[in-house]
């Protein structure tokens, strides 16, 4: 139990020491000596916990992005979604450098799965009551992540300027209406079958 807490608390500080220099220059720029050396660690512990700097920042992005997920599990999209788009613009540097640095794709495969997870579970809760395929649920919550992540994204990249409520609400009323009808028609699809 206390090895792992210690274990916890050593990523946590490495993270943020991470955080604190893609504050100031890109990714492709920082080194495990910079990040070691910032927060007084050995070159030993960074590997003892990561294989590489690209590993600390998957663990970030999982770590705090999934906090966000899991405090609001029984949650509404705007909830989540309002809490994501803070997440960036309070991280809006490491987030810039993370895509200037290695792309989109490192964002999105550190941030799909427990998207993905939250997607999947609201799609079983709204179809409780419904008969629907598990290969329509989980293509679904496919889709309905896809497209959160792509407009996350493309917000990002244009600058953040957009009203976060403005984007929440719609992309809220649009994943909800859709996800509605879609069940509605798969639903309709399998009882013709």
């Amino acid at each position: 139990m206390a090895h792992s807490i210690m274990t916890e608390m050593t990523k946590l500080i490495l993270s943020k020491s991470l955080k604190k220099l893609l504050s100031k220059k890109p990714l492709n720029k920082i080194t495990v000596k910079d990040i070691v050396s910032d927060c007084k660690l050995t070159r030993q512990t960074f590997y003892y916990h990561f294989q590489d700097i690209f590993e600390l920042l998957d663990w970030t992005y999982k770590n705090e992005i999934g906090h966000i997920l899991e405090d609001a599990n029984n949650s509404s999209w705007d909830i989540v979604i309002k809490g994501i788009l803070s997440y960036i613009k309070d991280n809006k540097s490491m987030f810039t450098y993370t895509i200037q640095s290695v792309g989109r794709e490192h964002f999105e495969q550190a941030v799909y799965p427990n998207l993905y997870e939250f997607s999947k579970n609201k799609i079983y809760k709204a179809s409780s009551e419904l008969e629907i395929p598990l290969d329509k649920i989980h293509f679904l919550a496919n889709l309905q992540t896809i497209t959160l992540l792509s407009v996350i994204i493309q917000w990002a990249n244009n600058g953040m300027k957009e009203n976060i409520d403005e984007i929440v609400q719609m992309l809220d009323m649009t994943l909800n209406s859709a996800m509605s009808n879609i069940l509605q028609e798969y639903e309709s699809e399998s009882s013709n079958c």
